[in-house]
């Protein structure tokens, strides 16, 4: 014996169907999932340990180039507990001040170069490193100074050399790359530690300074083509 087909349904039934039907043809009308809390202890968190980045930053700009913990301290307004609660070390500070350096150089470097000629953007080039190295001389110097007892401020300043002269090699010809002795002049002339003798221990001041990287390196690639 089977089961007849159209038997109908109980009210009930009915009532359940409508309920689903409803649901599926208007489900904005279903409630709204709770939007997740905001945890105020992390934004806390995350707000002193900015404040104590910017705080080591401004003091190295404004020539505390060894600054203390408890300067830093003093200048983020915050207890040197503090300070280590979030950092374990210095070093590990200034990895983190770091990190906001290279957010300024890194735009900086792929700017597009508006010369054609290797020759011309060679020269380009000093014009934009003498405006990148005004900005962080200061940091290049802080990190010369505490290099003999960091390793990882002694591999940045490493990887930073590295770094400028592959740069500089990329503008050059052929045949000046394997010109040795040519090629590591035009190194040095344009490294971040020519500018900071001729800004620091010279006294000259950001456009004379230029002037003479340019002028040195004019004479260098006199005659090349």
């Amino acid at each position: 014996m089977t089961l007849s087909t159209n038997k109908p349904h109980p009210p009930e039934a009915a009532a359940d169907n409508a309920v689903r039907k409803d649901k599926t043809v208007l489900p904005h009308l279903n409630p709204p999932e709770p939007l997740p809390l905001v945890d105020g202890r992390h934004h806390r968190s995350v707000v002193t340990r900015r404040k104590i980045v910017e705080a080591l930053t401004a003091l190295i700009r404004e020539g505390v180039l060894v600054p203390t913990a408890e300067q830093v301290a003093l200048r983020a307004s915050v207890g040197l507990r503090t300070v280590f609660r979030h950092f374990d070390d210095m070093d590990t500070l200034y990895r983190e001040v770091a990190s906001s350096v290279d957010a300024v150089v890194m735009p900086e470097v792929h700017v597009r170069f508006q010369t054609s000629s290797w020759q011309d953007r060679l020269l380009e080039s000093v014009e934009r490193r003498a405006a990148l190295y005004d900005q962080i001389a200061a940091f290049h110097l802080a990190s010369q100074i505490r290099r003999h007892e960091s390793a990882y401020l002694d591999s940045l300043l490493v990887r930073s050399a590295r770094y400028q002269r592959d740069l500089l090699c990329r503008l050059l010809p052929e045949k000046l790359l394997a010109n040795a002795p040519l090629l590591e002049g035009l190194v040095l002339l344009q490294s971040i530690d020519t500018w900071v003798i001729l800004r620091r221990e010279q006294g000259l001041n950001a456009a004379d300074a230029t002037a003479v990287i340019r002028q040195a390196t004019r004479a260098l690639i006199a005659g090349m083509d």
